[in-house]
């Protein structure tokens, strides 16, 4: 086998492996504060793809506990990369969150975002590479 060929494989097992490690996924959980215990809540992870169009790429939606106080605890899987997170309450069970113009119509909140200007994925990001708990977004 010549020295080249063995360089070669060496090369394209490095990438492989790279690839197969990059597949794995990791838990990121939370709560999300500030709801009301009337309403479901709506967890969304986005990637960057489908930030500008706001199309998430998962979603959990749990029902809060109807005494107390409303902290949902969300979990979800996502593979390594960077992430987005929002959280909304629907008040009218149409199962969206609806806008008035650009402006939630229902309580929504978002990770890692001051609610100053309109939200950008670069600033609000998190970036998977290990599990990830603890996780807060507060509804207003």
């Amino acid at each position: 086998m010549n020295i080249n060929f063995k360089l070669f494989t060496i090369f394209l097992s490095f990438f492989a492996m790279q690839a197969v490690a990059d597949d794995h996924t990791h838990t990121v959980s939370g709560t999300v504060t500030g709801c009301s215990t009337n309403n479901a809540v709506h967890v969304l992870i986005y990637e960057e793809s489908g930030w500008k169009g706001m199309n998430h790429s998962q979603e959990k939606i749990y029902e809060p506990s109807k005494s107390g106080t409303c902290d949902v605890s969300w979990s979800m899987e996502v593979p390594s990369g960077p992430y987005a997170l929002a959280s909304f309450e629907d008040e009218n069970g149409n199962g969206k969150l609806d806008f008035f113009f650009f402006i939630p119509k229902e309580p929504a909140g978002f990770y890692q975002f001051s609610g100053m200007g309109a939200p950008k994925f670069d600033k609000m990001k998190i970036d998977v590479d290990k599990d990830m708990d603890s996780i807060e977004i507060a509804l207003p």
